[in-house]
């Protein structure tokens, strides 16, 4: 589904054909771009990484937030902290081949988005997380939280996806995302249902504790109060919202910006929003910002959430070489000889 605006004026000199003929221009511009970017793998050299928090100040801030969660009497059961992870790169990464190679090896199952105003870097995102679609009366939502990585046999891959099935902390993360979700939506809806309670859901790198919620909506005008309210969701802040916001804000050493945001579109009859998480920052001469999150209830491990960032950042860091490129390699190997 292609969903386009367009605006002219005919007392000007932006007539309703010109319009018409420039839209087709980027049509057919673009959709030859996309035949051309599947087939193209984007690999371009790091020149150096680092991340904000770094490892050390990573355990520190998710220490303090189970020192909170814990705190006889604290309302705060969860909270989602997040880090975002620059990667500077020898040449510039083209926002778009990247996220069709994503498309390619990540994206049957998930929505992929590019939001690119002129002369702006690049936020992309490969996110499986579905934030509401409506048609007409009709609402579905989603609840994912959990996370592990693909077994490299179907025995393992079990054996992963029962672990995870039967984990406490991971079950208490997710039953806080999933009863949110529902409460939220039974304020505007007349019934909710949840099919299924809790499920798996593999993607081709990992896999995610899982629910779909449905609901009837009391009137068609309630779509941007469904907005409101879902966004920001346990999955991408925490639980309850205003306490895990302020943690946040005092913990995470960088903006968030259009990271964990809702990404999406209304029109008429229907509307759609996915969460804008496995995403990235795309900038002209400094490589890209890499952002991921996790939540931390009772029972997390610092050490295990830094894996699980290594893990949901990785579907961007694979397209990318770890090894200096040859040329430096031959000046270093020059000015061994010379020395």
């Amino acid at each position: 589904m292609l969903a386009v605006s367009v605006a002219w004026d005919n007392a000007l000199s932006w007539t309703w054909g010109k319009a018409i003929y420039s839209l087709e221009s980027t049509m057919h511009l673009a959709s030859s771009n996309v035949v051309r970017l599947r087939k193209e793998v984007s690999r371009t050299f790091i020149l150096s990484n680092y991340h904000s928090p770094s490892k050390t100040h990573w355990d520190l801030a998710v220490k303090r937030a189970l020192q909170i969660i814990n705190r006889s009497g604290s309302p705060l059961i969860k909270v989602v902290l997040a880090r975002s992870s620059r990667f500077v790169t020898a040449t510039d990464i083209d926002p778009i081949a990247w996220l069709a190679c994503l498309k390619e090896a990540e994206g049957k199952n998930a929505y992929q988005f590019c939001l690119q105003p002129p002369d702006a870097p690049a936020f992309i995102g490969n996110t499986p997380e579905q934030l509401f679609h409506r048609k007409w009366c009709n609402i579905n939502s989603e609840a994912l939280a959990g996370t592990r990585a693909r077994g490299g046999t179907t025995t393992l891959d079990l054996q992963i996806e029962h672990d995870l099935l039967s984990s406490p902390k991971d079950d208490l993360e997710f039953t806080i995302v999933r009863d949110s979700i529902r409460n939220r939506l039974e304020v505007v809806c007349d019934r909710v249902v949840v099919e299924p309670k809790k499920a798996i859901r593999k993607l081709p790198r990992v896999q995610h504790l899982y629910a779909r919620l449905a609901g009837r909506l009391r009137s068609e005008d309630d779509e941007f109060d469904i907005l409101a309210s879902l966004h920001p969701s346990p999955a991408v802040c925490g639980f309850p919202t205003e306490e895990a916001r302020l943690l946040i804000a005092e913990s995470e050493l960088f903006d968030r910006g259009m990271y964990a945001g809702p990404i999406g579109w209304f029109g008429g009859g229907e509307s759609e929003f996915a969460v804008g998480i496995r995403s990235a920052l795309v900038e002209k001469g400094l490589g890209a910002l890499i952002y991921a999150g996790t939540g931390i209830v009772e029972g997390s491990n610092p050490t295990l959430e830094w894996d699980e960032l290594e893990l949901k950042t990785s579907q961007f860091t694979k397209l990318l070489k770890l090894e200096i490129p040859l040329r430096s390699k031959a000046e270093n190997l020059g000015t061994e000889l010379k020395s």
